[in-house]
C-alpha cells in the first residue's frame, strides 16, 4: 500500500506542468540571467578602458602600454577628453582615463555607485597610472605577492560568476518543493484522502513518509539536473569531492521535504499556503545568500544568515565547488546543520499535523 501511494503521488507530480516548470526550468533561466548580469555577458573577458591623450605625450603612452600588459583591461582609444566623459557617462565603459598635458590623470569614473563595485576598478586604474609614472626596473623583485592564508584551501583558477549562482539558485529553488509538497499535502486533505487512511492498517508516521518519498525524488533529481545544466552549459566546476557534493545535495532536499511537512501542518489552506509559503521562502532565500552572495553582506547579516539552512547550505556548495580538495570532514559543519534542521521541521511537522482536519 505504501508502495503504491509513493507511485501515485510520483505520477501525479510529473503530470503537473507548473511545478516542473517552476522547479526545472526557472532556476536554469536564473542561472543564465544572474551569471550574465555578475560576468557582464562575456566569461572572464577583459574590460575595455577608454584612454585619451595627446599625440606623442609620454605619459599617455606609458599608461596605455601599462594597461595593455595587465590582465583584465584592454585600452580602447578615443578622439578626444570629452569623448571618454561621453562614453562613461552612456555607460558604454565602466571607467575612463584622460591624459592631459599636465596635470593629474582624470579617472573618469561614476562617483555615485556603490563602493563595492566602482573601488576595484577604481583602485586597479590607480595603480596602473602609477605603475606607468613610475616604472619598476624588470629585475626588482615584486613588492606585493598575493598568497592564500595557511589553513584555507586554494581556489580554482578563472572561476566564473556561475560557481555562485548555480549553487544559489540550486538553493533558492530546491527549497521551493517544500511549497510544491505541502500543496499536495493540503490538498489530499481537502478530499478526505488524510481521513481516510485512518481506517486502514497502516501507521500514521509510515502514511506521512509515503507521502514525503516523491518530492524527495524530485528534489533529488531537480538538483541533479540543476547542477548538471551548470557543468556541462554554464562551465561551472566542481573542485572538491563529488561524493561530498552529492551528500550535500541530498542533506539539502531532505530539508527541504522537512519543511514542507511543516508548511502543510501549519497552513489550513491552499491560499494560506501560496501567500505565507512563497514569502518564507524567499525571505529565507535572501538571508541565506541565495539572490546576493553572504560574502559581500554585513557582518550581522551574515550571522543571521546561518539562521537559515540556506546559509549553510551555501557555504557547504561554495567550499566544495571552489575550493580545491574539499572533503566531506570539509563541508560535515554543513551537512550536519541541514539535518539539524530537517530533524526540527520533520519533528514539528509531525507533532502539528492533523490527519482529521
Amino acid at each position: 500500500m505504501i508502495g503504491a501511494a509513493i507511485k501515485k503521488d510520483f505520477w501525479l507530480l510529473l503530470r503537473d506542468r507548473g511545478a516542473l516548470i517552476s522547479l526545472f526550468m526557472l532556476p536554469v533561466i536564473f542561472i543564465l540571467v544572474f551569471g550574465s548580469m555578475f560576468t557582464g555577458g562575456d566569461r572572464g573577458t577583459p574590460r575595455s578602458i577608454p584612454v585619451w591623450h595627446a599625440p606623442g605625450d609620454v605619459r599617455g603612452e606609458n599608461i596605455v602600454a601599462t594597461l595593455k600588459a595587465t590582465d583584465g583591461f584592454v585600452p580602447v582609444m578615443q578622439p578626444s577628453a570629452d569623448a571618454v566623459r561621453a562614453a562613461v557617462a552612456a555607460d558604454d565603459y565602466p571607467g575612463g582615463l584622460i591624459v592631459p598635458d599636465a596635470g593629474p590623470v582624470e579617472l573618469v569614473v561614476d562617483l555615485g555607485q556603490p563602493a563595492q563595485q566602482r573601488g576595484p576598478l577604481q583602485g586597479a586604474l590607480t595603480g596602473a597610472v602609477m605603475q606607468s609614472m613610475a616604472p619598476v626596473p624588470f629585475s626588482t623583485p615584486p613588492l606585493v605577492e598575493a598568497k592564500t592564508p595557511p589553513g584555507v584551501a586554494k581556489p580554482l583558477a578563472n572561476i566564473s560568476a556561475f560557481q555562485v549562482t548555480v549553487p544559489g539558485n540550486a538553493v533558492l529553488f530546491g527549497f521551493f518543493i517544500a511549497l510544491t509538497c505541502a500543496m499536495a499535502f493540503v490538498n489530499e486533505r481537502k478530499h478526505g484522502t488524510w481521513r481516510r487512511l485512518l481506517a486502514a492498517p497502516v501507521p500514521r508516521w509510515k502514511a506521512l513518509l509515503a507521502g514525503l518519498v516523491p518530492y524527495y525524488l524530485v528534489g533529488v533529481i531537480q538538483l541533479a539536473f540543476v547542477f548538471s545544466i551548470g557543468i556541462v552549459v554554464f562551465g561551472m566546476q566542481v573542485a572538491g569531492s563529488p561524493i561530498a557534493l552529492i551528500l550535500l545535495g541530498l542533506s539539502n532536499i531532505a530539508c527541504a521535504v522537512a519543511l514542507g511537512l511543516l508548511f502543510a501542518a501549519t497552513a489550513p489552506t491552499e491560499k494560506q499556503l501560496a501567500g505565507i509559503g512563497s514569502v518564507v521562502l524567499l525571505v529565507m532565500g535572501m538571508l541565506g545568500g541565495c539572490m546576493f552572495p553572504r560574502a559581500f553582506m554585513p557582518g550581522f547579516m551574515k550571522s543571521i544568515g546561518l539562521g537559515v539552512p540556506h546559509g549553510w547550505a551555501l557555504d557547504g556548495y561554495y567550499a566544495v565547488l571552489v575550493r580545491e580538495g574539499t572533503t566531506i570532514a570539509d563541508i560535515a559543519p554543513s551537512i550536519g546543520a541541514l539535518l539539524g534542521f530537517a530533524a526540527v521541521f520533520a519533528t514539528l511537522g509531525i507533532a502539528l499535523f492533523r490527519f482529521e482536519r
